[in-house]
């Protein structure tokens, strides 16, 4: 147990609170856990801001959830958190403008109530969201969600990874802003996590899709909101985070899973980079070795040569502090990835994100690490890391 110790809320001063749990001597043991996180500029000053979400128990059962918002004001330097509540048992986040007013919106899911909640910006409290919209996703465990123009109407729709049945649930939005009930599309597997992004470049959003088949399922978009039926390529053992980025330079997305139930040794697979071959279509997975339980990945060019590096948080056996695995790419090598460099968690890494912290141009990792954290880059030594700075939330 870590006890409070608030001390301030800059990067140059340490602030922290005792994160993972708290007792009382006369009711039950409550606590909670960060174990996911983002990075935005949500309150519209250009500076990126941080989100963690959280998730909380009383003796051992869920109870609401909350996001905690990190304003960044000057380079930085960060406020005093702001709580947003969520559902029960929340196992994601995204960030993204459904209402197209030019902010982004908070969208969760949530695994304990089986639901989403959808909280617009406030329009006239910059970095402050509305209550929430409930999206039910009833007998389905939602673990992750992802926003994109499904249909071509120009709105933003929503693709929900539920765990439950082997198929993918999508909100599409209507004209007034809310959402139809949801159609579901078939997958390989129990779905634990999903990326949305045109992969065969042709202008219509597609999903790629982590199940616990041991695959990625892609379901490419016929038109007007209309998917073609799974494709499945294989990954490493148990997928639970999915990214879509262009890492050899091609000019098309490729793939990148996190595997949480990976071997340990040197054949190893908690890193999985499928690369693109034909529009669409995807190559032998090439797997890298991370720490154990791998849980979510972030892309960024890291150390400025103009390459994406790949991070992969490590939650860690039970009793171990687990870490973060980063990957910067293979100068000589478009889509390779060198060794990674191993950082020590705290608690055990369940998300990261990469966004300039501190204002000094080198983009610094955020983590969700029992609680926020985050590790500035070395401008002597970019793609090198400090010590964490902690967050109470």
């Amino acid at each position: 147990m870590r006890l409070p110790a608030l001390l301030s809320g800059s990067l140059g001063i340490l602030a922290l609170l005792g994160c993972s749990s708290s007792d009382h001597a006369n009711g039950p043991a409550s606590g909670y856990l960060v174990n996911a996180i983002a990075v935005a500029d949500i309150d519209a000053n250009g500076l990126p801001d941080i989100l963690g979400m959280v998730s909380t128990n009383l003796g051992g059962a869920a109870t609401q959830g909350y996001v905690s918002t990190r304003l960044q004001r000057s380079a930085g330097s960060f406020v005093l958190p702001t709580r947003f509540g969520v559902g029960t048992g929340p196992a994601n986040l995204t960030l993204a403008d459904l209402n197209g007013d030019g902010r982004p919106d908070l969208i969760v899911a949530n695994a304990g109530d089986q639901s989403i909640s959808v909280r617009l910006a406030d329009p006239s409290r910059p970095g402050f969201f509305q209550p929430a919209t409930v999206l039910a996703t009833p007998g389905r465990r939602p673990l992750d969600v992802a926003a994109g123009d499904f249909d071509g109407d120009g709105r933003m729709d929503l693709v929900v990874a539920a765990s439950g049945a082997n198929s993918v649930l999508v909100f599409t939005q209507t004209a007034t802003g809310a959402f139809n009930a949801p159609l579901a599309y078939a997958v390989g597997g129990d779905p634990q996590a999903v990326a949305a992004v045109d992969l065969d470049g042709n202008g219509r959003t597609d999903l790629a899709v982590a199940t616990t088949a041991n695959t990625v399922s892609i379901l490419l978009q016929t038109g007007a909101g209309i998917f073609a039926p799974a494709v499945d390529y294989a990954t490493g053992t148990q997928p639970v985070a999915i990214k879509a980025v262009d890492l050899n330079g091609d000019g098309r997305p490729d793939l990148l899973t996190a595997n949480y139930g990976a071997a340990v040794g040197p054949t190893a697979q908690g890193l999985s980079v499928l690369l693109q071959g034909a529009p669409g279509t995807f190559l032998t997975p090439v797997h890298y070795a991370t720490g154990y339980r791998s849980t979510a990945l972030a892309v960024g060019d890291l150390n400025g040569d103009g390459k994406v590096d790949v991070v992969v948080a490590d939650s860690g056996l039970p009793g171990d502090p687990g870490g973060l695995s980063v990957f910067l790419q293979d100068p000589a090598t478009p889509g390779a990835l060198l060794a990674p460099a191993s950082y020590r968690g705290n608690w055990g890494p369940m998300g990261v994100a990469i966004g300039d912290m501190d204002g000094d141009g080198f983009p610094d990792l955020v983590l969700a690490d029992g609680d926020i954290t985050v590790r500035l880059n070395s401008p002597t030594a970019p793609g090198t890391f400090g010590p964490p700075l902690f967050f109470y939330n």
